[in-house]
């Protein structure tokens, strides 16, 4: 498969048919997930939600503005514990201790950014690492009440129970066992949603791309006017507050708060998220939060007999598993996983980007590999394959092996992407053969392509539709 199997122009007619197919299968997996998984395990999502909103405030000062930070746990327990003692103390609501707790964040962005910002490099990262290191014991400090406030070493409980109002027991899950965790989910994307619709609109806007410049070339943007020092304290200040809305989000699942949970080894799983899900992508600081909390549950039930010893997840070299993943992960796939997922959809569906007149920055009839086309063939053999695949993996699912079943699990969800991909091919083809640019013998294969990619989709649909129906009346 040397040239990608569909080329379409960014904006164009296919290309939105794509992007709807994806919003699709987004939505599916948001409205899914507080039906389909235990209570525990949508407590588990809300953490990797909450993660990814701290992993996106680290990706705007280290992925997009190019600076070396690590202290941002810092800023979620800081964001974590006023609203503990808002909500607690003061009896404000959660939704009312928001807009505070990011204008807190934001302030202390600029008072730590002020001085820390006027160093480079690895400087920067150790003046960030000591201010990671120092907060768990600066909220058991007695002087001026903040052990009051924080609770001290034993942390601070939060009684405000967060349930849902009659007017929204209609959400997925809210109404019955899932209720309490179900909706948090729901809250946690709600603030999830906006804020990554507010970063987005805010790197696209003219101090975003302020941002952008720096880290391209520091010099370059100086040159053409590009105020480093303020453009540098404010990114960095938006960061924190972001960090601190994620605290928030953490005392809203979980209801206590304590100096441990924001320690140096949360700011370490805040990089390993940025790394693994992709610096610099919007993407990548979801499927980072996702990775470190799934992942790392995953390994601690990982049990791999090595002859005379066992390695598991309870075992003292449990961490050992989780690294070797990690290093697994630097070597196939260094840009992280929303790199990887690019390089392998650019093997199936190109997307040319347009010049600012609008018109492809490539020529796309340059791509169609006219009567030598194979495409049909390779859309025959994606439609036959997810249903194989699929068989497969509900076959392995039967074996009692935690490993197996991840690779079922994987081969299960295959059929997402072979069939949509089949379909659409198979009918480029048609089209191409009814206007001349290929054999009449690729009619029969891209037909059936076509036929068995729009079956496969239409069983993911009607799966999808029997599990939301199923688990939610």
């Amino acid at each position: 498969m040397s040239s990608p199997l569909v080329v379409v122009a960014k904006g164009g007619a296919e290309h939105k048919r794509w992007q709807y197919v994806q919003y699709l299968y987004l939505a599916a997996f948001v409205l899914l997930v507080p039906v389909v998984l235990q209570p525990f395990e949508i407590g588990k999502m809300n953490r990797a939600l909450v993660l990814s909103v701290a992993i996106l405030a680290v990706n705007l000062v280290v992925g997009f503005n190019g600076m070396l930070a690590l202290g941002h746990s810092a800023f979620m327990g800081v964001g974590a514990f006023v609203t503990a003692s808002l909500v607690q103390d003061e009896n404000w609501d959660f939704w009312m201790a928001l807009p505070v707790v990011v204008l807190v964040g934001f302030a202390l962005g600029i008072l730590v950014g002020l001085p820390a910002l006027r160093v480079k490099g690895l400087y920067l990262a150790l003046i960030t690492i000591a201010q990671a290191t120092v907060f768990p014991t600066l909220v058991n400090i007695d002087e001026l009440g903040i052990a009051k406030r924080t609770g001290g070493p034993n942390g601070k409980g939060v009684s405000e129970e967060v349930i849902a109002p009659s007017y929204f027991e209609w959400l997925p899950g809210v109404d019955g066992a899932r209720g309490g965790s179900a909706y948090r989910y729901w809250c946690i994307i709600l603030i999830l949603g906006i804020t990554l619709m507010l970063v987005t609109n805010y790197i696209r806007s003219r101090p975003g791309r302020a941002v952008l410049a720096i880290r391209d070339n520091e010099a370059g943007a100086a040159v053409y006017g590009v105020n480093l020092p303020v453009v540098k304290t404010v990114n960095f200040a938006i960061s924190a507050g972001l960090g601190s809305l994620a605290g928030l989000m953490w005392c809203l699942d979980k209801g206590f708060v304590a100096g441990q949970d924001f320690t140096f080894l949360l700011a370490v799983d805040l990089i390993i998220g940025l790394v693994i899900g992709g610096v610099g992508t919007l993407q990548g600081s979801l499927l980072g939060g996702l990775f470190v909390v799934w992942v790392n549950d995953l390994t601690k039930r990982i049990s791999i007999p090595l002859g005379l010893y066992t390695l598991n997840g309870d075992g003292p070299l449990a961490k050992a598993i989780f690294g070797l993943i990690l290093i697994l992960f630097t070597f196939f796939a260094p840009g992280g996983i929303v790199s990887l997922a690019k390089s392998v959809q650019n093997k199936l569906i190109k997307v040319v980007p347009l010049r600012p007149d609008g018109t492809p920055a490539e020529d796309i009839d340059s791509f169609d590999p006219g009567m030598e086309s194979t495409r049909a063939q390779s859309a025959m053999k994606l439609a036959i394959a997810g249903p194989v695949l699929l068989v497969i993996g509900w076959l392995l699912m039967n074996v009692n092996n935690l490993i197996v079943g991840c690779v079922a699990f994987g081969l299960r969800f295959s059929i997402l992407v072979t069939a949509p991909v089949a379909m659409l091919v198979g009918s480029n083809e048609l089209k191409a053969l009814l206007a001349g640019n290929r054999p009449e013998s690729i009619k029969g294969q891209a037909s059936m392509a076509r036929l068995l990619g729009g079956l496969g989709f239409l069983f993911v649909i009607l799966y999808g539709l029997w599990l939301f129906i199923t688990k939610y009346s």
